[in-house]
């Protein structure tokens, strides 16, 4: 942590000590109307704006502008956009989002300022224009491309309290902010800044009894939720400084909950950063699945070896291994620079109950790097005859199950899993095995590399 990230860090505690006894956030009404010298300023914006002498750009324009590096801004423009984010929770700091739509936003970007409380002023959905003549595009700590009144190194950093009047104006109204409803599998980096609900999510009763921010975080926790609908995992991020840092998580029923889409401090995580708990409406019954294997127990670049599960070589020396990337674990098969002439590897669940419930579905997710000339290396096969050894795999009957696929082509792209889209088991009782089969060959330049991840039993 950054000894300017930690002075910010006593600025705040300092300034919410002095402001205790006189401000109560139940006594916070937003202002019916603005101050003079706000109203002067926005008109003379709007009226250079009519006349040609400010040109109004759209958020997405502005992103496209950035280069990589921190930038003056030098041309006479001006950006409007609506603010996603609050700080009223303490879970936001000297800063706020915005996105250039109330509803169904195309970009969103953040914006630095030397102002704690921005919600008194800058308030979720309010209508912002900021002028951008002498101020610095570029990115925060957080590597999410941001408006600021200074640089400082290759970060920009904030306007300063001087700077925020003559740069950023409020107009009058506040609009409801829509949010964008995703699955959090389809969460990537054009949604950074955007206000989102990811549906059909649940906390893992792992977590039961935990708070939002592990007691032993200096700065900040991450707890996963995971989707209902493929088993997807996708980290809620939450401040030591937020107030509701002790209140317990929910983990007794699934919903929806929404928050800004922003990245973890140097940009390794895509993560959600609430505004406050009541976005959270988890008002269903909980979907624990039938069979669910995360892989978040894997040991890094280890042969896989999981309680029940087969990792079986037919042919070539490879077999599937165990990795992690960024905290999450996967099944991995690669089968590059093995000099085999063939490969063939199975890898096979424990045996799955389907005469319990009704109306199961299968999910996962898989991904490919590395491609070749075309060739799909992976088959999915069940089996309900199967004796659950490695001599038992050539005499069962595997049928086939058809999934979504698509290849990673380049390395941008790369850990960026697909969903395998749902899979209908109803018709199959007894005991199911689940197969993945790779079949390859690195001596023919059939040898990609592919993941597997979020095997999951659902009824849902």
């Amino acid at each position: 942590m950054s000894t300017k990230k930690l002075l910010k860090i006593a600025l705040t505690l300092m300034i919410s000590v002095a402001c205790f006894s006189c401000v109560e956030d139940d006594d916070y009404v937003i202002p019916a109307s603005l101050g003079d010298e706000e109203n002067e300023g926005l008109t003379a914006i709007m009226d250079s704006i009519a006349s040609g002498d400010i040109t109004e750009i759209s958020i997405s324009e502005l992103v496209a502008l950035y280069t990589g590096t921190v930038t003056l801004i030098e041309s006479d423009i001006v950006v409007k956009g609506y603010v996603t984010s609050s700080d009223r929770t303490g879970n936001f700091y000297k800063e706020f989002y915005m996105q250039d739509a109330p509803e169904n936003p195309t970009a969103a970007i953040g914006v630095v300022l030397n102002q704690v409380d921005s919600y008194n002023q800058f308030n979720l959905g309010r209508e912002v224009y900021i002028k951008l003549k002498g101020a610095y595009l570029g990115e925060n700590s957080s590597e999410v491309v941001t408006i600021g009144g200074q640089a400082d190194g290759d970060q920009v950093d904030e306007f300063t309290a001087n700077q925020i009047p003559n740069f950023i104006f409020r107009s009058e109204n506040t609009m409801e902010i829509v949010p964008l409803v995703l699955n959090p599998s389809e969460v990537n980096s054009s949604h950074l800044g955007m206000f989102v609900t990811l549906e059909n999510v649940q906390f893992p009763m792992s977590l039961a009894g935990k708070t939002f921010l592990e007691p032993t975080d200096d700065f900040d926790t991450q707890r996963n939720l995971v989707s209902c609908l493929n088993g997807f995992e996708f980290p809620i991020e939450t401040s030591s400084f937020a107030n509701f840092i002790q209140e317990p998580l929910p983990t007794d029923g699934r919903g929806t909950i929404s928050g800004v889409i922003t990245q973890s401090y140097g940009g390794d995580d895509i993560v959600m950063v609430l505004n406050d708990t009541s976005d959270i409406n988890f008002t269903e019954d909980r979907c624990d699945p039938v069979f669910e294997e995360s892989f978040n127990t894997a040991i890094d670049n280890t042969t896989l070896n999981i309680d029940g599960w087969i990792n079986y070589a037919e042919a070539g020396s490879v077999v599937w291994t165990e990795q992690v990337y960024g905290g999450n674990g996967y099944a991995e098969f690669n089968p590059y620079n093995s000099g085999d002439t063939s490969n063939i590897a199975w890898l096979i669940t424990p045996g799955i109950d389907l005469d319990s419930q009704d109306g199961e579905v299968l999910t996962f997710q898989t991904e490919h790097a590395y491609p070749d000339s075309g060739h799909e290396p992976l088959e999915v096969f069940i089996s309900t005859d199967f004796d659950g050894t490695e001599a038992g795999i050539a005499t069962a009957t595997w049928q086939p199950l058809t999934f979504d696929v698509s290849y990673v082509v380049d390395y941008d792209t790369w850990f960026t899993f697909t969903d395998s889209g749902s899979i209908d088991l109803s018709s199959y009782s007894g005991t199911a095995y689940i197969a993945f089969k790779y079949t390859g060959s690195d001596s023919s330049n059939e040898n990609m590399t592919l993941h597997v991840e979020n095997v999951l039993v659902t009824v849902p």
